[in-house]
């Protein structure tokens, strides 16, 4: 009996001092260098697709190699890591066409000038090293034929963990924006 008592106090004592997690999340720009004032119509950004090895809460990153792969169960994405990049997108979309109404895509908007299609295949680093984002986008009118398809690639150093490691991600997610923003305008 006295050894049953013993494990479950130094369980819950074990318990008791578990690292504490970290929970992140990209953030929109502040402010763009390009505005896009006489866009006025609707854009819809569809929710995006991200391979399922980074669908998860823990943010996963590169080993010591690039054929490994880091789960970090004490630092995670605040929410689900697609949603967050919808947002972002949203947010920064809605900076750079000022006068536009950006959403998020649902089945009951009908009038809009263009939907956006984002899949990230790669949103992955090494702390202390690099950050990187590859992504495939395609914009489709209101009639649902494809106008625009485009891939983009993005490596930026970083120095630090997950300080230096999110708001690089985060920039990256605000160059796709541009990206994707100066594809529309070029749609005649």
């Amino acid at each position: 009996m006295k050894k049953i008592g013993v494990f479950i106090l130094l369980s819950l004592l074990c318990g008791c001092f578990s690292p504490i997690p970290n929970f992140y999340q990209p953030v929109s720009e502040k402010k763009v260098d390009v505005v896009y004032n006489n866009f006025k119509d609707t854009i819809l950004i569809a929710p995006v697709i991200v391979p399922s090895e980074i669908a998860r809460p823990q943010i996963v990153t590169l080993g010591n190699e690039d054929y490994e792969v880091k789960i970090d169960e004490f630092n995670r994405w605040a929410t689900q890591v697609e949603k967050m990049i919808q947002r972002v997108m949203n947010n920064n979309l809605s900076l750079i066409f000022n006068n536009a109404q950006i959403e998020n895509q649902s089945t009951l908007r009908k009038d809009y000038k263009y939907a956006v299609n984002i899949e990230i295949q790669e949103l992955s680093g090494r702390l202390d090293e690099k950050a990187m984002v590859k992504a495939s986008y395609f914009i489709r009118n209101k009639s649902g034929k494809i106008v625009k398809s485009n891939s983009f690639y993005e490596i930026v150093a970083i120095k630090g963990d997950y300080d230096a490691y999110v708001p690089a991600i985060s920039n990256i997610l605000g160059n796709l924006s541009k990206n994707i923003a100066n594809d529309i305008v070029k749609i005649k």
